[in-house]
Formats: structure tokens, sequence, C-alpha cells
């Protein structure tokens, strides 16, 4: 059984808007601080905030007028097209810097002399900040609107059923489903339990006892991201590869469909998961909660055929939508 609609719409407002306060107070606070700024391991997280809230007031905002609406915000082929690319290159964008800063806290921590140049500093910092940010960008940009695709576009399934455009090049789809998803969730969730069991275990061979107090911020942080990477994306990526390799679309599709309908939450609690990382922003946060709290806007979505299209952003890349919608 999959989310009603309903269901969904209620879920992304309830969200949204928070999310997209706590996005800007965060960036804020960290651009216009220079000791924030500056710090070497900020730069990934102001990246990741940055890629999200532009993914908030764009992806999400369009899908939230299509579960009220049941059509796309404006009804052509570019922006259909537009919508699929940002829905896509977006998400893998934010994938891939997360699964960098697994890796950087390491060596921030552990290998701090990698850092000790500028040469090494455009290295092994901003190298793979640009690298993670861009190739996204270019790849899904070469399937969008550079190869051609044959898939027609259909106003009332969302992304107008465009994200199927990487399912009609196999290849493409396989390394889609490896390089964009299974390794660099792996990456997240193993590297960020793997930081927390390297600082205890330096700490026991050091014959010191394990502070936890002084870890226990990054603590949350990791495993919390973890936890949203692990349990909401990981099953949903081995099912989507195995549908690349020929499994059936008809096994564990309803899972799969609700599971990359909560991968957007991944964005969503992200900015959440970093100011409460952060006790000296959270007292400077609660005026904005408690400003939204007297605001909250009235939205009452319009009826819905029983008839409307099942298909998610990945499901449609895979071509599970086609079957199980």
């Amino acid at each position: 059984m999959t989310v009603p609609v309903i269901l969904k719409f209620w879920l992304f407002i309830i969200f949204i808007i928070p999310s997209i306060l706590c996005s800007i107070f965060y960036l804020h606070y960290f651009l216009i601080h220079r000791t924030f700024r500056q710090s070497l391991h900020n730069h990934v997280i102001i990246l990741i905030l940055s890629f999200g809230l532009i993914y908030m007031i764009t992806d999400i905002i369009w899908y939230i007028h299509y579960y009220r609406t049941n059509a796309p915000l404006v009804s052509t082929p570019m922006f259909c097209q537009i919508w699929a690319y940002i829905d896509i290159a977006g998400f893998v964008s934010i994938i891939m810097l997360t699964a960098w800063a697994s890796i950087e806290r390491h060596i921030l921590i552990f290998h701090p002399n990698l850092f000790s140049t500028k040469l090494k500093r455009l290295i092994f910092h901003y190298l793979p900040l640009i690298i993670s940010s861009i190739y996204p960008l270019i790849f899904f940009f070469i399937i969008f609107f550079i190869l051609p695709c044959d898939i027609p576009v259909d106003y009332t399934a969302e992304t107008c059923a465009l994200g199927f455009c990487t399912s009609t090049h196999p290849v493409l789809a396989i390394w889609d489903s490896w390089a964009d998803n299974i390794i660099p969730i792996f990456t997240i969730v193993i590297f960020s339990i793997a930081l927390i069991g390297r600082i205890w275990y330096s700490k026991y061979r050091m014959g010191q006892r394990f502070q936890w107090r002084n870890y226990k911020k990054m603590a949350f942080q990791l495993l919390s991201i973890s936890f949203l990477y692990f349990f909401i994306c990981w099953p949903s990526t081995i099912l989507y590869t195995a549908y690349t390799f020929g499994l059936s679309y008809d096994i564990g599709s309803d899972y799969f469909i609700n599971s990359f309908y909560f991968s957007y939450f991944i964005t969503l609690l992200t900015p959440f998961v970093s100011i409460v990382a952060l006790p000296e922003l959270r007292g400077k946060f609660q005026p904005l909660l408690r400003l939204y709290r007297r605001r909250r806007p009235t939205v009452v979505p319009e009826t819905i055929g029983m008839t409307r299209s099942k298909d998610r952003r990945t499901a449609e890349r895979t071509g599970t939508g086609a079957v199980v919608g």
C-alpha cells in the first residue's frame, strides 16, 4: 500500500516551512561569522544546506503543488525537463556531499597534516567538494538535455514521467544505481559509524577513558544522518539495483515507491540535525520557531482523483512507475 496523496501533501507542508527557516538561519549564521565560515569542516555542511535549500524551494514545492492539483506547476515540456533534472541531480549532489563529509571527518581528526598547505587543501578539501557538487549536475544534464529520450511527457505523472529517461540507457542506469546511490549511501553509513569507533579506539589505545561528553554532539549528528540514509535509502537502492538487473517490478514495489517519497525527508530533516548538534545555535533559533507557530498558514488541498499516478522520483528512473502505477 502506497502513502495516500493527502498524507504526502500534509507531511511536506508541515516540514518544509520550518526546514527552510532553519536552513536560512543556519547559513546566515555560518556565513556572517568569520570563524565558522573559514573552518574547513563547515564548508561541506554549508554546501549541503545550500543545495538542500534550493532543492526545497524548487523541487519539493513543485511536488506540493502537484499533490494539491494533480498537475505540474507549468504544463510545458521544458518545465518538466527542468523538474526531473532538479529532482534527481539535486538529490544526488546532496548524497555525494554527505558521503564526502563522512570521509573528510576522518581526515580532519586523524590526518590533519593533509590540510597543512594550500596545495594539500586544494587536493584533499576543495577539489572533492567541487567534484561532489558539479559531477551530478553535469551527468544528469547530459541525460535530460543532450541524450535522446523517447519517454512521452505525461502531465498527470510526477516530473511528467521524464524521470524514466535514465532507464532508457541501460549502461547509464547501472552506473547511476552504483555510483550515485549504493556506493555513496554505503560510504555515509560505514564511515560515520567507523568514525565513532576510531575515536573510542584511539582513546582506549592511549590508555585514556573515553570522554563521551566530548564527542556526543558529533556522534548524534553522525548517527542521525546514518540512521536516515541506512533505513530510508539503503533498502530502496538495493531494490533499485536489482530492478536494473532484471528483478520483477512486482517485488517490493509499494515499499520501493514509499521509501523514495520518504527520502525527501533526509533533505528536510538535515537542517534540524545540524541545529541540534550545535547548542550555541539552538537558543538563537527559538525565536524563529515561535514566529512560525504564530503565523503558520492554512492550506487546503484540492480533491485528487483516484486514478492519479503513483510514480516516485526514483521509481521513475527504474521504470517501476510504469508497472506498478
